[in-house]
């Protein structure tokens, strides 16, 4: 008797630990990832790009198909009412206003798109399949939950449903879970009340000036790519683009996250060595051309003094310092708002502890005084 009240005491003060997080922990109802071959797209986890469920099916963001592994194209003619897929072989019209699409060959389909916040969503499985892609519809487990992802697969693809399933749950937990927080966060703040108007005050000589306007731009310098994944997400939150710097060489091997950072928005720049500028120039665009079917002007250098050239060169005047991500976190902070002129170029790396040091930094810096640019500029 005496072990079953011990027993009941220890279960009840396990209760009283864990039932408040997990009141306070968002939920992972209607949450849903995409992939593309051996991919997770973490960058649609927002709630703008966010795949939605309507009458059973998956309906993923317009924006999905400028991955270029998809090699798809799509168009928007709101003033005919028309959303448009097509490659060299096929193409699909959907109606904008009405369910209906059709072929260019005059094949009728009982298939719709629906538009949220101006984006277009069209149904996954249906244009997958229209195009001669693998489809592929599963949950993945997460540490205290589970998400259903939907999969598009071109026969580039490596992994199984099930080592993609895996992949996918390491990196988008950490993601997933932030997500579902400031979700509930949101859902439970109350609406504010209207107050009764206050007198104004009266001015206060001694009162602190309002600070200074800064324009802040990014630039990431991509090496050990720990946190790339943690850093799409973070910008795709914020809405914010930057300039992903590569060098030649990781073009060999990191051609997948170039290619997830260009579908997100991102510009695409080349790591040049001081001592083989021109040569790495050349070599870099040549392999990004056949990566993404475009080159690049935007550079930054590795060591030695720039060179000029036919290119336009990076120059970040704010950079991470500190040992942990708390203090590149405030000293991020510190460092952009000690900018003089106005405009802060904050040039990143891609390892874990920058990555949350961002993370933390950018609620803060997407509200006043700080404005972010939404397409960074090499200056």
């Amino acid at each position: 008797m005496r072990r079953q009240i011990a027993l009941g005491c220890l279960l009840g003060v396990l209760l009283a630990f864990l039932l408040p997080w997990t009141a306070a922990a968002g939920s992972y109802d209607d949450m849903y990832l995409l992939g593309v071959n051996d991919s997770v797209k973490l960058n649609f986890i927002s709630s703008s790009l966010m795949p939605v469920r309507r009458d059973g099916s998956i309906y993923a963001p317009c924006t999905l198909l400028d991955d270029s592994d998809l090699e798809l194209a799509y168009a928007v003619n709101r003033a005919g009412g028309t959303f448009t897929v097509f490659n060299r072989e096929k193409t699909i019209i959907f109606q904008l206003s009405r369910s209906g699409a059709v072929d260019k060959a005059g094949n009728s389909y009982n298939q719709r798109v629906i538009t949220r916040d101006g984006v277009v969503f069209f149904p996954l499985r249906f244009v997958a399949e229209f195009f001669g892609l693998r489809y592929s519809f599963f949950n993945v487990v997460l540490p205290d939950g589970t998400v259903p992802i939907a999969r598009v697969t071109t026969g580039r693809s490596s992994l199984s449903d099930t080592q993609f399933g895996s992949s996918a749950a390491a990196l988008a937990a950490a993601p997933l879970r932030q997500y579902a927080d400031k979700q509930a966060a949101a859902a439970a703040t109350p609406a504010p009340t209207a107050a009764p108007a206050a007198p104004a005050p009266s001015a206060d000589p001694s009162a602190a000036p309002e600070a200074e306007p800064v324009d802040v731009s990014f630039a990431v310098v991509c090496g050990d790519g720990g946190g790339f994944q943690s850093l799409l997400s973070t910008f795709a939150s914020a809405r914010c683009s930057a300039i992903f710097f590569f060098s030649p060489e990781d073009l060999l091997t990191r051609d997948a996250d170039v290619r997830s950072a260009a579908a997100a928005g991102h510009q695409i720049g080349l790591i040049l060595s001081a001592d083989a500028a021109q040569a790495d120039f050349q070599t870099g665009n040549r392999r990004l051309a056949h990566i993404l079917r475009q080159e690049t002007g935007l550079v930054t250098f590795s060591g030695g003094s720039a060179q000029d050239g036919s290119w336009r060169r990076w120059a970040g005047n704010v950079a991470p310092r500190g040992r942990n991500a708390s203090a590149q976190a405030k000293n991020l902070l510190d460092d952009i708002g000690d900018v003089r002129g106005g405009a802060a170029r904050v040039t990143l790396n891609d390892t874990q502890t920058t990555a949350q040091a961002l993370s933390r930094d950018m609620a803060t810096l997407a509200q006043k005084p700080y404005t972010l640019l939404p397409v960074s500029d090499a200056g």
